[in-house]
């Protein structure tokens, strides 16, 4: 529903963006596994950063108001 007045990169630009920020968010300090590696944890924040932020460009990526119609 909210993805019909995206365009297709708009779309795009959601869905990697929350599966990176999902990866960095997984790979965090806030979950509590303690066995996570260095690299992991110093790149988590990142990947957190990097999603959230192609999720709010996808926002700026909208269809026309004729187009959203059709």
């Amino acid at each position: 529903m909210l993805t019909k007045r995206k365009t297709t990169a708009g779309k795009w630009l959601v869905y990697v963006g929350l599966w990176i920020f999902a990866a960095g968010f997984a790979f965090s300090e806030f979950n509590g596994l303690e066995s996570m590696s260095d690299f992991l944890e110093s790149a988590s924040v990142p990947l957190i950063i990097n999603g959230l932020l192609m999720i709010i460009l996808s926002n700026f990526f909208n269809k026309k108001g004729s187009d959203i119609s059709s």
